[in-house]
């Protein structure tokens, strides 16, 4: 698997925006991604694509969303444990 290196025309020779772990930061070189984790990206990645009606030019976009998604793990949707919150909302009602 090989990728070619995305290099914005502004930005300092060295420095990436193609990082998932933000502009700026350039990914390690011999970094490799499991295929079980290259499938949920490429999975989620085609699942942002479809809402977006598969216009082209947001690859890299939807790509990018994907692996900080699947990175982030699932959402979590559970209500606050605090017992001292007093803030009642459709959450800890």
């Amino acid at each position: 698997m090989s990728f070619e290196k995305v290099q914005r025309p502004d930005a300092p020779e060295g420095r990436s925006d193609a990082s998932a772990s933000g502009p700026g930061v350039t990914p390690k070189h011999n970094a490799e991604i499991s295929p079980e984790r290259y499938s949920q990206i490429a999975a989620r990645a085609y699942e942002l694509a479809s809402r977006r009606g598969f216009d082209s030019g947001h690859e890299l976009e939807d790509w990018l969303q994907a692996e900080r998604e699947v990175e982030a793990g699932p959402a979590r949707n559970t209500a606050p444990d605090n017992p001292f919150d007093t803030v009642t909302t459709r959450s800890n009602e």
